[in-house]
């Protein structure tokens, strides 16, 4: 074999490599791009078109938005690895303090009636935490994996770990003000509420690294909402805001048990699927 040969092997090599990263790169974006679209028409078909009661509305964004998470999560698994575990107390930690102001500037509001009996309870895993932790891995937590991917899970170096950061907030940003337009309570200046949300969620990867903290921080401020705020304030932190206008198609009992059954059935799948992992 010549020698011309020999040398045009390795950049024939080196060329596949590149465009096979631009492939993952342009997949990821694809992704990114399905997110924005569907969180944008699950909450205009649900509460604008179809007027559901909250509760029932929010069974079909829950299950929604899991699946699609799961289904990405579970396609980037070893990759993706390392931004889970990567300065995970720290994350948590920042996220705690994070969410306490937030809990407290919340309870400095103006304050609404909360449910009362079990209904209160209910709502305080449903619309607290369940509602909490869907948002904050639609809004923050699947940005920062987008994010992390795109720069090849490469963080070394305080410019990449800048990278990362801006890269994982304008992710957040986007994909916060699409999904809340879907509401319509926020197609005007109420948008400036969740985009500040978004900015106060992501303090925990910015600083760490790591966006799991990100979940402790909107379940604070979805449980302090149902409990000091639960019709939402100024800033409508449970939408759908159901005033006189809205139709709220749907009862709230049926929702309730709905919600039970669809949180057992989570928590088996849950199981089942981390058995499937340990014993494998």
């Amino acid at each position: 074999m010549s020698t011309r040969h020999l040398e045009r092997a390795p950049e024939r090599q080196t060329a596949a490599a590149r465009a096979h990263q631009t492939h993952k790169k342009m997949a990821l974006l694809a992704w990114y791009a399905a997110a924005a679209l569907l969180f944008f028409a699950v909450p205009l078909i649900g509460t604008d078109w179809l007027g559901l009661q909250p509760d029932l509305y929010y069974l079909g964004y829950f299950t929604v938005a899991v699946v699609f998470f799961a289904v990405f999560v579970t396609r980037h698994a070893t990759e993706l690895r390392e931004l889970w575990t990567f300065h995970l107390r720290s994350s948590l930690l920042v996220g705690a303090a994070v969410g306490a102001l937030l809990a407290f500037g919340i309870a400095q509001q103006v304050g609404t009636e909360h449910a009362r009996g079990w209904h209160f309870g209910f709502e305080l895993v449903w619309r607290g935490l369940v509602y909490g932790t869907v948002d904050a891995l639609t809004l923050y937590v699947f940005p920062a994996a987008v994010a992390f991917l795109l720069l090849g899970g490469n963080r070394a170096g305080a410019a990449r770990k800048a990278a990362f950061a801006g890269l994982t907030l304008v992710l957040s940003l986007f994909v916060t003000a699409t999904y809340h337009l879907g509401y319509s309570e926020f197609r005007g200046s109420t948008l400036r509420y969740p985009e500040i949300g978004a900015v106060m969620a992501n303090v925990p990867t910015v600083l760490t690294g790591n966006p799991v903290g990100a979940v402790v921080v909107h379940t604070t401020m979805h449980v302090s909402a149902v409990v000091h705020q639960r019709d939402g304030g100024d800033q409508h932190m449970l939408p759908p805001r159901v005033d006189g206008s809205y139709p709220d198609h749907g009862s709230s009992d049926l929702a309730a048990a709905l919600a039970a059954g669809w949180l057992l059935a989570a928590a088996v799948a849950a199981t089942a699927v981390v058995r499937h992992r340990t014993s494998t």
